[in-house]
């Protein structure tokens, strides 16, 4: 027979996963807004985040392929979905990032160290979501056959909106997570 509590844990991650997909396509196609060229200014990566530091590499990958191909599916290309595969990566990335530096975290012997850990998993992985968002932006643009060559002059845009969003991602990782696996554990009893 299995365990209720192992059960009751897994039907919980579970119900927490689809949220998180739910949250990021919510995010990223209605509540986005974006600026004519390749610049969208989002918070669609917090539910990555907090799914990336409450649970597996496995559930955070999950969670953004999900929530990437639910938004592209939703919010389509003008080109169609011949580079829908492509669009993937990042957000996978992101969440795998995100995924082995929380688990860095989680073994932290102080306060201060969680912090510093939690703020440079967070940077990290905004700017490497904003790079290879950026790559993937570059080699659509070369299969599809739009204008590349005007791409480099939103680059001090992107890195921008990768500052202040890995800014703000940091301060709700760190007010958010605690106080959510602290719910967490007390559902696993």
């Amino acid at each position: 027979m299995k365990d209720p509590i192992s059960a009751r844990s897994k039907i919980l991650r579970l119900a927490m996963n689809a949220l998180f997909v739910a949250l990021y396509v919510i995010l990223g196609t209605f509540l986005s807004f974006k600026i004519p060229g390749a610049v969208q200014i989002s918070f669609s990566t917090v539910p990555l985040l907090l799914c990336a530091f409450l649970f597996s590499p496995v559930d955070a990958v999950t969670v953004a392929v999900l929530g990437t191909f639910l938004e592209q599916i939703l919010d389509p290309s003008p080109y169609g979905f011949m580079t829908l595969p492509m669009w993937l990566i990042p957000g996978a990335m992101l969440g795998l990032v995100a995924s082995l530096g929380a688990m860095r975290v989680r073994k932290a012997k102080s306060t201060r160290s969680s912090i510093l850990l939690t703020v440079a998993t967070v940077a990290c992985a905004e700017v490497l979501l904003t790079v290879l968002n950026t790559v993937a932006l570059y080699i659509d643009g070369y299969l599809l056959d739009y204008a590349v060559k005007a791409l480099h002059l939103l680059l001090p845009t992107r890195a921008i909106n990768c500052l202040v969003r890995a800014m703000i991602s940091c301060v709700l990782c760190l007010s958010l997570v605690p106080p959510l696996r602290r719910q967490l554990e007390k559902h696993k009893r």
